[in-house]
């Protein structure tokens, strides 16, 4: 007889301890998987250039604001 999985399905919460000498670390390397506020999780995102001009910076600042969104920590 075929295991028919469990009856509901449970999402697991974890709580870290904030006050860990060694720190908390999510994605433990950059092609680990996080995601925020049930976002799909993404990659790290490509560096993004240090803006030299105006030009430049907004191309800056529209890349930060696409991975906050990608990352679920923006709307």
């Amino acid at each position: 007889m075929a295991n028919p999985g469990p009856a509901t399905t449970v999402t697991a919460n974890y709580l870290f301890n904030g006050d860990a000498s060694n720190g908390v670390q999510l994605g433990g390397s950059a092609t680990n998987l996080v995601g925020f506020h049930g976002a799909t999780p993404v990659v790290q995102a490509a560096a993004i250039a240090v803006p030299t001009d105006l030009a430049t910076s907004i191309v800056a600042i529209t890349a930060i604001i696409a991975v906050l969104k990608n990352k679920g920590l923006t709307a």
